[in-house]
């Protein structure tokens, strides 16, 4: 915008100057203006609208943005450019948005609107890497650039060169990943007739005029990377520098692929590694295979070095400072930092552990050099996944604890790392040539899991799409069906139907033509649960048999267990309890085995179990078990563990006593969750109902209060609610009022699903106990008769006890009803 004007300057002359200096920014102006004066819609480009200015450059004004046809908030770019060159930055910004790598920022539009080019990209919160690398560590600033530079170099091999790299065009998120943004869009100053790029960062030849190429890139990496280091360097990081700024383009190194490896290469961590009896290959900051040898002489411990290496990921002091920040969140957070501190310690002694028995083996010629390669790249994976649970613990709210909880539960067993005969069936490794791309893509997906056990599933696809992009690059399938298999995980959860099919049956094809039975399997599965419980779901299990047959010779326990209890969802959806029942079943006996990443997820075989036995004890035990397996995975207060103990209560105790007792427990725990809200709500509600069924209204009357403020603090309050406040009040008046009300928002429809028919029935029932209280209760009887046949059809079918109990007190009210009517025909009084 323009500068405020002079106090000597008249109003009307000083607004008439008052316009923006930017041209795009006077379209949204004159947009906001009609907005307030007219109602119209909010300012934007295309259906984005715009919320606010973020910053601005040379080369464009950036503003966070909303797009409401995909719910989600994004970043929207507008570029200066000239109208003849309009369709040669339209060209790049669609080059740009088929480039997808996790440290590149996605593009997910570009239009023109009335004559200004915008593009609208991944929104991402964090610093820019100048900002960031202020109070950083050396090493850290190289990570952060190393980041950097695999996203130059997968630009520059999709044919795109960035021309203006520096520390402002890119971002560290607050995930702690590093995204490089303005790929290939300065070639608005290059069709303008200018030169590109930032003069303190550009190459020599870029500044001659000549066009900008991948060389002229790394030159700018090389300038950014040089400020952030401040002398003195290292000086195996001085050479790089040196050689990435060559005056000469021929001089410097042949692509980004070799700044990347080059980086990796710190003489420091590989002197550590050689004294402890290994000597390492490094890619990244990160072990890729071992050899062994050791002089007689040396002091220190043969195959040692372990406690450092796997605080590489999250250094000890770091984790007792972030555990120690969590705890003081809530009293939650306190008792979940105490059993991460234990789980961490744990991983880390077997971590330790596994990189010296693999280190031992071969050196006592036990195990091969490409055996050992296998382990150490096992444990790599583990120590990626370290990184991600260290992140979201630094990151951690008191409303993402829950998270922190279960994305800690997916860390790899590094024990696993051990099971020789798993790692010789994997598939063969690629070639020496591509093997650092491909490890760290695979360190990238390890990562994404993480995100996808901590409910960041659009950070997790993202990663996928990214991983399955640069495999392709390569030429190597295997990685590819692995990051589909990711990607198609993370759209299942995001509620992407149609994307998720597609993507999970690209994973199985290419997973099963690989020798990846494992991912073929579990990605077979996820797209038959997701096809199969769906309207169109007829051809789910096309195929099973030979899924099966595969399942059968597969050493995956994670995902034969997976497939069954798939399966037997689809044969439920489809009416086939007994099939249901078989394949629940067999998953179960898988399931019992699993250890670390899936256990969590396969708990729900249990209670899925549950629902398709006849005894009722065995039920019940079976919620119990489930309850219990959540209490030693995620801690007993977590609100998956709550929520087990809601539906044992809910389903197997027909006590109104023992529920009751049960369920005061659970609520109070929920209290712990604020996020829970809603869900916290309805527990308070089940409470007062059975307080008023054991005769304690000053207990029933407290919990629904209890739930009446927590439906309010989330706009939840229900008809149920609020009635039943009324009703233990003593204003039955109101009470008929709620409760008549909600029935008319509730009208019975043809084919409804059994939960609205129970919900109505509530209502009835609601709405019955308030009738009885006035002095001619005759609509109570016409209304608990139809809440009785309706809690009658709903637990034939759905075999639950809270249907019981909702039935058993219906049945009561009806009797107190007919007893009321027969004593007044006969003229006596009822007690």
């Amino acid at each position: 915008m323009a500068s405020p004007p002079d106090d000597d300057v008249p109003l009307d002359e000083a607004l008439a100057a008052a316009r923006p200096t930017e041209a795009p920014g006077l379209l949204l102006a004159k947009s906001s203006v009609a907005a307030q004066l007219f109602g119209a819609a909010a300012p934007g480009f295309g259906r984005f609208r715009v919320l606010e200015r973020l910053g601005g450059g040379g080369m464009g004004v950036v503003y966070s943005a909303y797009d409401p046809q995909l719910d989600r908030g994004v970043a929207l770019k507008t570029v200066h450019v000239p109208r003849q060159s309009q369709e040669l930055a339209l060209r790049e910004a669609k080059a740009l948005a088929k480039l997808s790598h996790p440290n590149v920022v996605s593009v997910f539009d570009v239009g023109i609107e009335q004559g200004h080019v915008y593009i609208v990209m991944e929104l991402v919160r964090g610093k820019t890497l100048r900002a960031w690398v202020s109070d950083q560590p050396a090493l850290a600033v190289v990570d952060a650039y190393r980041q950097a530079a695999l996203a130059l170099a997968a630009a520059h091999d999709g044919g795109l060169v960035h021309r203006d790299f520096k520390p402002d065009n890119a971002i560290v998120g607050v995930d702690g990943r590093v995204r490089v943004v303005d790929f290939g869009l300065a070639i608005e100053s290059e069709v303008a007739g200018g030169v590109a790029g930032t003069p303190m960062y550009m190459a020599p030849e870029q500044a001659a005029g000549a066009p900008a190429t991948p060389a002229a890139d790394q030159y700018s990496f090389g300038v950014s990377l040089a400020e952030a280091l401040p002398e003195p360097r290292p000086a195996w990081i001085e050479a790089i520098l040196a050689r990435a700024r060559a005056e000469e383009p021929a001089k410097r190194f042949p692509s980004m692929h070799e700044v990347v490896r080059a980086l990796g290469r710190d003489p420091a961590r590989r002197r550590r590694l050689v004294a402890a009896g290994v000597a390492v290959a490094l890619v990244g900051a990160t072990v890729v295979s071992f050899a062994i040898g050791r002089s007689a002489s040396s002091p220190v411990e043969p195959c040692g070095g372990g406690a450092e290496e796997i605080a590489s990921a999250w250094a000890p002091e770091a984790q007792h400072a972030q555990l120690a920040r969590i705890a003081a969140l809530s009293s939650y957070g306190r008792d979940l930092a105490a059993q991460l501190e234990g789980r961490l310690a744990t991983h880390r002694e077997q971590w330790i552990a596994n990189l010296r028995g693999a280190c031992l083996a071969h050196r006592r010629g036990e195990q091969s050099d490409a055996l050992l390669d296998r382990r150490i790249a096992c444990l790599d994976r583990g120590r990626a996944a370290l990184a991600a649970v260290g992140e979201l613990t630094r990151t951690a709210t008191v409303d993402t604890l829950p998270e922190l909880a279960q994305a800690a539960s997916e860390l790899p067993v590094p024990d696993a790392c051990a099971d020789v005969a798993a790692l010789v069936d994997d598939v063969e490794p690629p070639m020496p040539a591509i093997a650092p791309q491909v490890a760290g893509l695979r360190r990238e997906l390890a990562r994404a899991r993480i995100q996808i056990a901590a409910g960041h599933f659009a950070e997790a696809r993202a990663i996928g799409d990214g991983a399955a992009a640069a495999a392709r690059i390569l030429r190597y399938e295997p990685v590819v069906a692995e990051a589909q298999l990711v990607s198609g995980h993370a759209l299942v959860q995001l509620g992407d139907q149609t994307g998720a099919i597609t993507t999970l049956g690209d994973a199985t094809t290419r997973g099963l033509a690989n020798g990846l039975d494992a991912i073929g399997i579990e990605a077979w599965a996820r797209r038959a649960y997701i096809e199969g419980t769906s309207d169109a779901g007829t051809s789910a299990l096309a195929g099973v048999e030979l899924i099966d047959a595969l399942a059968s010779r597969s050493r995956s326990a994670f995902a034969h267990a997976l497939l069954a209890n798939n399966i037997g969802t689809v044969q439920l959806a489809r009416s086939d309890p007994s099939a249901a029942r078989k394949a629940f079943e067999e998953a179960l006996r898988y399931a019992r085995t699993v250890q670390g990443p899936g256990a969590v997820e396969l708990v729900n075989v249990r209670t899925n179990m549950a629902l398709v036995v006849d005894d009722p004890a065995e039920r019940d035990r079976l919620f119990a078990d489930a309850r219990a397996e959540l209490a030693r995975l995620l801690g007993p207060d977590h609100p998956e563990t709550l929520l087990a103990e809601w539906n044992r209560a809910m389903k197997t105790m027909t006590s109104v006593h023992e529920a009751r007792a049960y369920l005061t427990s659970v609520c109070t725990r929920d209290l712990l969750h604020p996020s829970l809200g809603p869900r916290t709500a309805v527990c308070w509600v089940e409470l007062a109902e059975l307080g008023q069924a054991e005769g304690d209204l000053g207990a029933a009357r407290t919990a629904i209060e209890r739930a009446i403020v927590l439906g309010a603090a989330t706009n939840d309050e229900t008809p149920e609610t609020s009635g039943y406040a009324l009703l233990w009040r003593g204003d039955a008046a109101g009470a008929i009022r709620v409760f008549e009300r909600g029935l008319v928002a509730m009208p019975e429809e043809r084919g409804e699903l059994w939960f609205r028919t129970y919900t109505r029935a509530k209502l009835q029932l609601g709405l019955a106990r308030a009738l009885i209280t006035v002095p001619d209760p005759v609509e109570a009887r016409s209304v608990i008769t139809a809440a009785l046949d309706a809690f009658t059809r709903i637990a034939r079918e759905q075999h639950a006890a809270a249907i019981d109990r909702k039935l058993a007190a219906a049945q009561q009210l009806n009797d107190s009803l007919t007893s009321r009517a027969r004593a007044t025909s006969t003229g006596t009084t009822t007690p």
